[in-house]
């Protein structure tokens, strides 16, 4: 896993994406799978580091985005939660 610290992870994760996003974005990340079978799988966290140990909403966005390395994606686009079916964390197969 890598953690980049980044202070616009809006405009980070929006380029990544490759679209705009109408919700305010705090964090993201981006797993990728080995380019040879048995490498190492990474998994890029773009978010903000916190500013002290009580930053509870920038810790909250980092386990968030970590879960995701995990798990991969449980909501859609719009960050509503998939069914248990479909969401990984839940799981699911997706």
């Amino acid at each position: 896993m890598v953690w980049n610290r980044v202070e616009d992870p809006h405009a980070v994760c929006e380029s990544l994406s490759g679209r705009k996003n109408f919700f305010n974005i705090l964090g993201c990340s981006h797993r990728m799978e080995p380019a040879v079978e048995g490498g190492p799988r990474i998994c890029a966290i773009y978010a903000p580091a916190p500013r002290s140990e009580r930053d509870v909403q920038r810790f909250a966005t980092l386990g968030h985005e970590l879960l995701h390395c995990f798990d991969g994606n449980w909501h859609d686009r719009w960050g509503r939660m998939l069914p248990p079916e479909q969401s990984a964390a839940a799981g699911g197969t997706k």
